[in-house]
């Protein structure tokens, strides 16, 4: 409601405005009284205007500036500075009639802005040009005695509520000066036709009146004329839009440089070293983005700053650019700014997709060794139970273990070559695989066992099924912790001459908040099922493989690795 009381005392000062207005009007300029009224319409204007902030404190010189010009309106006051003021101030009331989105605040000014158009043709000019006996006693009347009938309709119009204080202190100032101009033209036209044809008053107001309002009907025509071609008003946003500016050819030349140049700090020096070339009036400048800076063209000249994003660039100028001139070199200054965006991070995503594939390839290969190191213990308890002769079945372990665990390293240490892309071993046929891992992996809690025919199966990734197995048979081992007597089951099986992997254990089945998301992110291990998983869930997809939890309930938790379809 604040809003509302604030519009309401803005409303009752303009009235109280104008009917201080109107009684000077009605008194004459050369009436003590009537300038007296002059001065409190001066005040009450003061109070209303739109340009200066209300709370605003003036210092002494303001203050001597404001009463000083006062008096000398007042003092001076005639029919001719009247005409003047009325019709500046009908032109800030102008200004204001569009920038409301409220119907009644609209009418208010409207109604107002009639007032005073009505005032300065009717009454103000024929008294300030009173030698030439223009004045029809008639309309004067009607400005005097009927035009207050206007000001009382303003008062009974409502106040719409959560109306903004601020929106009405908004004034176009195009719209200002047109209304001015406007009314110039009328009263000049009125007073020219006049005296030139010898014609009443009252008739060359209609004559101009007439006239002006078939020009603007022209106009309105070429501005917008609606038969399938452009207007005047196509002309002038295109002038207005590039101001001699090839805004075209710099978006061409910035795309062209864009598809040769990669770095974005060069990108960006050479596209500032053609500014001189492509705005007019720039002599040079300087720029500073994140992490670099440089220079281009002469130093000496007016600098104007702009900023956008990353990028501070300060042109240099011959003369001091006009708020037009600085809009488009804004806007220019934009797009660099946002081509030179998207080249730091284009360059920042290759970079975090390096360290990414780097993480990846890190956290797959302490997977691997994790489970050499596994292979190793192994051994190396296989050789303490051995003493100090060596017998022929720890000889025969040594030569199954030792060349599969010289592979398995090779295999590792080709994967850091290039982070993200794994050294693919070649297809080892199926029986060949699952004796190995029978040897590093067989005991009497692990039962491995072939379905079909794996004669003619081969193993498309022996790596792929060796982490995914060992993995699994880990986590199955560490699960056995706390199940004792867990039996796990590896199912190797040949379909369509491609092998397929299955890990069964009887133990308790996973949680199924964890099953859902455990080979699709990482999740919180208790006893493994976390990194390792996922890790090998990802080997598998860039293999074209799927690894999955085919069942998961008590007693049977499934997971296979199969070739997709």
């Amino acid at each position: 409601m604040s809003s509302v009381h604030s519009t309401a005392s803005r409303r009752r000062i303009f009235l109280l405005l104008l009917a201080a207005l109107h009684l000077v009007f009605i008194l004459g300029p050369e009436n003590v009284v009537g300038r007296w009224l002059f001065l409190s319409h001066i005040g009450l204007g003061l109070l209303w205007q739109p340009f200066v902030q209300p709370r605003r404190r003036l210092g002494p010189a303001g203050i001597l500036v404001v009463v000083v010009v006062t008096a000398l309106l007042a003092y001076f006051l005639n029919w001719a500075m009247l005409l003047v003021w009325t019709i500046l101030l009908a032109g800030v009331v102008g200004g204001k009639v569009f920038m409301f989105p409220d119907r009644w605040e609209r009418i208010f000014h409207l109604a107002a802005l009639g007032y005073l158009v009505l005032a300065v043709l009717m009454l103000i000019l024929p008294s300030a040009v009173k030698p030439l006996d223009l004045a029809e006693p008639v309309l004067v009347s009607l400005v005097l005695y009927v035009a207050p009938l206007v000001l009382m309709f303003m008062a009974v119009l409502p106040a719409k509520q959560g109306f903004a204080e601020e929106r009405a202190e908004i004034v176009d100032f195009i719209y200002g000066v047109f209304v001015v101009l406007l009314l110039a033209v009328i009263v000049l036209g009125s007073l020219s036709y006049a005296l030139i044809f010898k014609a009443s008053y009252y008739e060359a107001q209609l004559v101009t009146l007439g006239v002006v309002a078939g020009v603007l009907l022209l106009l309105g025509f070429i501005w917008n004329p609606r038969a399938g071609f452009a207007g005047l008003g196509t002309a002038v946003a295109q002038h207005v839009m590039s101001l001699g500016l090839p805004v075209e050819e710099w978006l061409q030349s910035l795309a062209e440089l864009g598809k040769h140049e990669e770095d974005p700090d060069r990108f960006l020096a050479l596209a500032c070293a053609e500014l001189p070339l492509r705005l007019p009036g720039v002599l040079g400048g300087r720029w500073e983005a994140i992490g670099a800076q440089g220079h281009f063209g002469a130093q000496q000249g007016c600098r104007t700053g702009f900023a956008h994003g990353g990028l501070k660039l300060e042109l240099v100028t011959r003369v001091e650019p006009s708020p037009a001139l600085r809009w488009h070199h804004d806007l220019v200054v934009r797009l660099l700014s946002e081509f030179y965006l998207g080249k730091w991070r284009a360059q920042e995503l290759k970079r975090l997709s390096y360290i990414q594939a780097i993480h990846e390839t890190g956290a797959r290969l302490t997977h691997d060794v994790k489970n050499l190191l596994q292979s190793l213990d192994t051994l190396c308890a296989a050789a303490n139970e051995a003493g100090a002769t060596a017998s022929p079945r720890f000889g025969e372990l040594l030569r199954r273990q030792l060349p599969e665990i010289s592979s398995r390293l090779r295999q590792t240490l080709d994967k850091l070559v290039k982070p993200g892309q794994s050294a693919l071993a070649g297809p080892l046929p199926a029986a060949d695989w699952l004796a190995a891992l029978e040897s590093r992996c067989a005991d009497a809690n692990t039962t491995l066992m072939a379905e079909g025919d794996l004669a003619d199966c081969r193993v498309g990734d022996p790596a792929l099924f060796s982490s995914v197995a060992e993995n699994l048979l880990q986590n199955i081992a560490a699960k056995r912790r706390r199940q004792p007597g867990l039996q796990a089951t590896v199912r190797l099986a040949c379909v369509d001459g491609d092998a397929e992997l299955e890990i069964t254990d009887n133990g308790t089945a996973i949680a199924q908040d964890l099953a859902g998301r455990l080979l699709r992110e990482r999740v919180p291990s208790e006893d493994g099922l976390g990194i390792g998983l996922y890790q090998c869930a990802r080997q598998a997809a860039q293999a074209d493989y799927y690894f999955e939890l085919a069942r998961n309930v008590d007693g049977c938790v499934c997971f296979r690795l199969a070739r997709m379809a």
